[in-house]
């Protein structure tokens, strides 16, 4: 496998512009929009096996308090509490309570399947990006037993957003839920499932682009990622003029990063609180708008530093991180990374056109990109953008800082040829290939962080939801 560099270091230089003005040329799409070589990681890592037999592990979180286990959303509706440390590397806190030291069985934590939309997969081979999108626990869960979730779920009467027309109907509804467990503060209690308490219901005019990624940030709220509604270009039923990322009209939440406060209670609908510091809290409609110009913002999560750090999925061409501020439009479907984009017209598919860093103004760029292709013609070997974490561990000091992230890779042929890649110093994007899954053959489905900062990689065999090839595996040292 010979990656292509479709990579590069944002530079403050505007080239191949097209002139689209009235009377002026037609915009012309780019064959290659980064040429070059993708440099490859001087760091040595492998991947170590800690669960398997999972379908489709898309997201998983930590507990606070709880150092021994990732909590694994599997997309078919199931969360998983998945053993990731003995006592001996955990230390003895002192409570006996259902001591599970040395045991790696995953245990079920919640199902929540009869929920979800159904039946899951709608395209090829079973392919689908409804489910199970997302897991949080609250920072005082030792204390409130609080924890979230994201799911797709059957429409259920009216919803708190919706951009769709009167007589049309969305193909399901994206639910944000609160959870309590039933004793908090001990360890491994169960979920109190009379607990489920529903924060936000907004309707999703198609299948695709959901988002999914819930995380609190280190001011204790909850930020929810959102896809443009789905189906191609943010345009068709559902989707309003100009799209809806790019909306800040009332009851327009898609294409956007919402903050809120799941303990407050003075939203629209009582549920859950505005941050008063939310940037469009005075601007009707927008209460909890954070950040907008988002297609799939699918995985997102905050660095030591406590940035937001989003990967968004590109359409056909080029995929883009984020850092997210408040208040920031991050392009789509104006651009789609630094490239500024064209729908193509009602009956083609929209394509980047020209190279625009920092133009139009307002708008802002990634800090990294990369395209599908290795060159003019070439067929695809990348896709979508996964979202990682900034390694804040111990134990792999070459990854010291570094953003690792991914691309999911997982369609157009019979294998999955997934992506792993890190965002260094100076943002210089480069390959990561673990020395002992070398090709790599697994679609990458997302990625977790425990509380000693060792990172993990979550992915199957498949790229749908067919099967039991998932797996989450620990980034660890590469033996010489």
């Amino acid at each position: 496998m010979k990656p292509s560099t479709m990579f590069r270091i944002l530079m403050p230089a505007l080239a191949g512009m097209v002139a689209t003005a009235a009377g002026a040329q037609a915009p012309a799409p780019l064959a290659d929009p980064i040429p070059g070589q993708l440099a490859q990681s001087h760091a040595m890592v492998a991947l170590e096996t800690v669960v398997s037999g999972l379908v489709s592990p898309v997201a998983a979180a930590v507990a606070p308090g709880d150092r021994r286990h990732l909590y694994v959303a599997d997309q078919i509706g199931l969360v998983w509490r998945v053993h990731i440390a003995n006592r001996a590397e955990d230390g003895d806190d002192g409570d006996d309570d259902d001591d599970d030291a040395g045991s790696r069985q995953p245990e079920q934590f919640l199902d929540v399947r009869s929920l979800l939309v159904s039946p899951l997969g709608l395209g090829p081979g079973k392919y689908d990006e409804r489910g199970l999108l997302g897991i949080a626990f609250h920072p005082q869960f030792r204390f409130n037993g609080l924890f979230y979730t994201f799911t797709s779920q059957p429409v259920k009467g009216a919803a708190d957003f919706s951009t769709m027309p009167a007589g049309a109907a969305p193909n399901c509804q994206s639910v944000v839920t609160e959870w309590r467990v039933q004793r908090p503060g001990r360890r491994n209690s169960p979920v109190d499932l009379g607990s489920a308490r529903e924060l936000m219901r907004i309707d999703k005019p198609q299948f695709n682009h959901n988002g999914g990624a819930i995380a609190f940030g280190p001011d204790q709220m909850l930020y929810i990622s959102l896809g443009d509604g789905g189906a191609a270009d943010d345009e068709g039923v559902g989707h309003v003029a100009g799209g809806n990322a790019q909306s800040l009209a009332p009851g327009n939440v898609l294409g956007k990063i919402l903050r809120i406060d799941p303990l407050g209670r003075n939203a629209a609908n009582g549920r859950y609180g505005i941050p008063a510091d939310n940037p469009f809290v005075n601007r009707d409609g927008a209460d909890e708008i954070f950040a907008y110009g988002f297609r799939n913002p699918f995985r997102m999560s905050f660095d030591p530093m406590g940035r937001l750090i989003v990967g968004d999925v590109g359409q056909n061409q080029v995929e883009e991180v984020d850092v997210v501020t408040a208040g920031g439009n991050y392009g789509w479907r104006i651009k789609e990374g630094t490239f500024l984009f064209d729908t193509g017209g009602p009956d083609a598919p929209g394509f980047v056109h020209a190279d625009s860093p920092g133009l139009p103004a307002g708008l802002v760029d990634p800090i990294a990109q990369y395209d599908h292709a290795d060159g003019a013609g070439a067929p695809p070997s990348r896709v979508a953008v996964i979202g990682g974490y900034v390694y804040r561990g111990n134990r792999l000091q070459q990854l010291k800082g570094q953003y690792v992230f991914g691309d999911y890779s997982g369609r157009g042929g019979p294998t999955p040829q997934g992506h792993l890649f890190v965002l260094g110093r100076n943002n210089r994007v480069e390959n990561l290939t673990p020395v002992n899954r070398n090709p790599f053959d697994l679609a990458v489905l997302g990625f977790a962080q425990d509380q000693r900062g060792e990172l993990y990689l979550l992915a199957n065999g498949s790229g749908t939801l067919l099967g039991t090839t998932g797996v989450v595996m620990k980034f660890v040292r590469a033996r010489r």
